[in-house]
């Protein structure tokens, strides 16, 4: 089907259903969803720079995954809805900088486009533009310590946000982590993961489960959440670290939120993160065991990503029998291995 849609001509149809005039439309990429920078600074006039550039550009989306994002409830108008009405939540009830919807001319946060030659209709979205700049290095301590900040901020506020009948996202719970780990096993047959280490990631799943089943649900641990706040989901302006792309976000324990972005910083920054989040939001006594249990779970979630695109399959080659030798086998023995280097 992908390559059948003039992803252009597409998008210009569904500028036509908001009050926005399009200078210029960038092609920004084609992942969890297509997507377009859509600058109309030649239309309007601005006071100052800043309002400039803050109020003349917007983020097109286009809700329609390439083939590692094939699970379709990512396109459903209602998962898609539920996160507009957080972003618009977030914009209004916090100081984050957030890219939140804008309607369209009939007042809805979603506009559907029928593509020609197929009978598919798709859903568009128009959010206001988050200025910044993503880092290209490993961040700075401080840096690593103004995100922590941030997604204290986020959990603050889902924590107590009283949600909306119906909102609907996915869940990040061990059933999800289950399923996950199941769509490994193709990757067994195929020789890329060894029978071995297999069996020790199953191991790990089984007890991060017990972990996650033991853990009560309540509105201090368990909420909305980011779930995907790596290196390419914030970014920096003025020195402040922003959010960007909640696509992924969906209900799961905070410890799990965090532990997914620890995934990606260098051991020393995770303390710096840590420290960012706690000087806004505590963190239970048993934190790191936790944290480790959900780090592991992550990096499963993240091979399963990594799984659905063929030319990664050979970094997975290397990477999973590392992480089950010094990593699964120090968890299943009670060690810790968080902050070492």
């Amino acid at each position: 089907m992908e390559s059948k849609i003039d992803w252009k001509g597409l998008a210009l149809t569904a500028l036509a259903q908001y009050n926005v005039n399009a200078d210029q439309l960038v092609f920004l990429g084609h992942s969890q969803n297509v997507t377009f920078r859509v600058d109309t600074r030649n239309n309007q006039n601005f006071a100052t720079s800043r309002e400039y550039d803050e109020q003349a550009l917007f983020l097109l989306r286009i809700h329609y995954p390439i083939a590692q994002f094939c699970d379709h409830i990512w396109q459903q108008q209602a998962v898609i809805e539920s996160e507009l009405i957080w972003l618009t939540a977030l914009h209004r009830d916090t100081d984050l900088v957030v890219p939140y919807p804008v309607q369209n001319i009939s007042g809805s946060f979603i506009t559907s486009v029928a593509v020609d030659d197929i009978s598919e209709t798709l859903n568009c979205t128009l959010l206001k533009w988050v200025d910044g700049s993503p880092l290209d290095t490993e961040p700075t301590t401080t840096q690593a310590r103004r995100v922590g900040e941030l997604m204290a901020q986020l959990h603050q506020h889902a924590s107590l946000w009283e949600l909306p009948l119906g909102l609907t996202r996915p869940k990040y719970d061990w059933e999800q982590l289950h399923a996950s780990l199941m769509k490994l096993r193709s990757l067994v047959d195929a020789g890329t993961i060894s029978v071995t280490d297999f069996a020790v990631l199953e191991s790990v799943v089984k007890r991060i489960s017990n972990v996650m089943t033991a853990l009560e649900k309540t509105r201090i641990n368990w909420g909305l959440i980011h779930a995907d706040l790596n290196e390419n989901n914030y970014i920096f302006y003025a020195g402040k670290a922003r959010l960007i792309d909640f696509s992924c976000c969906g209900f799961g324990y905070y410890l799990y939120d965090i532990a997914h972005t620890l995934l990606h910083l260098f051991p020393e920054n995770r303390r710096s993160f840590l420290s960012g989040y706690q000087s806004l939001c505590q963190l239970p006594d048993d934190s790191q065991r936790i944290l480790e249990a959900f780090f592991l779970g992550a990096m499963v979630n993240n091979f399963v990503f990594l799984a659905s695109q063929p030319n990664e399959h050979d970094y997975l080659l290397e990477t999973v029998p590392y992480v089950t030798e010094s990593l699964c086998s120090k968890y299943l023995k009670g060690e810790a291995f968080l902050f070492e280097s």
